[in-house]
């Protein structure tokens, strides 16, 4: 008798399980840049995914959940978060929003990001610190935070040139309107690998190393340590790796 209880109550606990964590299923609400930003989105509507959606796609496999893309301009965006109205900022890091009161939570690391100077190639010079590029001007994204170089901007020890988009700076760089600029290192990669611009743009040595996380509005704080579970399979089993590669 003891044994068929025992039977029993795994059999139900077999069926049960898939049920529970259907049920604590959710949608998400995850940010997306409005304009195209390779290798990590393209623009709605092209047959490319990027290495958000990819991500994403590997991860509600596993936890069951599903996700809808808000793509509003970035300001916006990180507003419509601390209201709630988006529920997750896919590529994050606590230093880039240090500003912002919202208590948000952040996923154990997935990658990491590289701040880098990228060159138009006639006027590269090795750059091993802030103190280097005195005097000079550096083009930069609008509303981003650049630890390292931030408090040299401040005091215009180095001029920044904001621009709304990293596709801007590399305009005025192939230009020649800017020497150099501070660019997301993967974007600068597949730039010059998919246009060919080799010999015009030079990648200079990172700037800043940081980890990438996901972060979570704090109303959906029941919902990380699946995340959490999920990142760190992909990680093991290498499909994080294998995802980066598509664009390499």
């Amino acid at each position: 008798m003891k044994l068929f209880l025992i039977w029993i109550m795994t059999a139900i606990f077999i069926v049960t399980s898939p049920f529970a964590q259907i049920s604590a299923a959710e949608n998400f609400r995850v940010m997306l840049h409005v304009d195209s930003l390779p290798p990590y989105s393209f623009d709605k509507g092209d047959a490319r995914t990027g290495i958000i959606k990819d991500l994403f796609a590997a991860l509600v496999k596993d936890t069951g959940d599903t996700v809808e893309y808000v793509r509003v301009p970035f300001k916006r965006a990180l507003y419509q978060f601390d209201e709630g109205k988006i529920d997750i900022e896919p590529m994050s890091n606590p230093i880039w929003r240090k500003s912002s009161s919202l208590k948000a939570i952040y996923s154990i690391p997935f990658a990491v990001s590289e701040e880098i100077l990228l060159f138009n190639a006639d006027k590269y010079f090795p750059v091993n610190s802030p103190e280097d590029l005195l005097g000079r001007t550096v083009g930069v994204i609008s509303g981003y935070y650049y630890p390292v170089y931030t408090p040299y901007f401040a005091d215009e020890r180095i001029k920044p040139h904001p621009l709304r988009s990293e596709n801007k700076l590399i305009q005025l760089l192939l230009a020649g309107r800017l020497d150099q600029a501070l660019m997301n290192k993967d974007f600068a990669q597949y730039q010059i690998k998919t246009q060919n611009l080799a010999g015009k743009l030079m990648v200079g040595e990172p700037c800043s190393v940081l980890d990438m996380m996901i972060r979570f509005h704090p109303s959906k704080k029941n919902a990380v340590p699946r995340f959490n579970e999920a990142i760190q399979k992909l990680l093991n089993d290498g499909t994080i790796e294998q995802i980066y590669d598509r664009y390499r």
